[in-house]
């Protein structure tokens, strides 16, 4: 959908009560007017979509995950404490981004740690999943970005396009975010040792059915 600039004569206090809403809902004036538009003529706007994407995001980890935070229309972020040691904290987040195209779904893995050995256990962490989804061959080079200071990047700009099927879109995002934690969670529990490459080349292709 292509947005415009378009100019509207509106009573003082009804916009004093859209204000208000765009607070309570953490959104501005000029979302929630095309959300209530959109509703009203019987149309899903992109941000209506990634809203109910990103709820649907938080039922399906409701009972494995904690959720730090969300923000509408805009991203979701989820809290893990890791079984290492000290057990560290890392972040999974799912952020939409808006470049030329359609919106699309970036997922970060992220952590304050400062500890050398934990860093470089993520380092060769993600440089496992980064080889094993090059040689499955399901993302574009372009999409992955492992190399950025011990976090994970993934842009799925085409199998996290909001122009997909909302179910399929779901449902490609759930798998992943299974796939990466059940991952983790089997790295860490050996400290990446052993034949801890071709535990999650399978757990891998369990989760995307190869």
């Amino acid at each position: 959908m292509k947005k415009s600039l378009y100019s509207l004569t509106l009573f003082d206090e009804v916009i004093e009560r859209v204000d208000q809403l765009a607070y309570e809902n953490r959104t501005n004036r000029s979302q929630l007017i095309n959300d209530i538009l959109a509703q009203y003529v019987g149309l899903e706007t992109p941000e209506q979509k990634i809203q109910s994407v990103l709820e649907e995001l938080d039922d399906n980890f409701s009972d494995v995950l904690s959720v730090s935070q969300i923000v509408k229309h805009n991203s979701i972020q989820f809290g893990k404490s890791l079984k290492y040691k000290y057990r560290p904290k890392i972040v999974y987040c799912f952020e939409f981004k808006r470049d030329d195209g359609a919106p699309y779904a970036e997922f970060k893995i992220s952590s304050r740690t400062k500890s050398e050995a934990l860093n470089r256990h993520f380092d060769q962490f993600f440089g496992q999943i980064d080889r094993i989804e090059k040689n499955h061959g399901r993302l574009d080079p372009e999409d992955c970005e492992c190399d950025t200071g011990h976090k994970f990047v993934r842009r799925f700009k085409r199998e996290g396009a909001v122009t997909r099927d909302e179910a399929a879109l779901t449902d490609f995002l759930t798998r992943y975010l299974k796939m990466i934690d059940t991952a983790m969670n089997a790295y860490f529990s050996v400290d990446g040792e052993g034949n801890i490459a071709d535990t999650i080349n399978t757990i891998y292709s369990d989760y995307f059915n190869e």
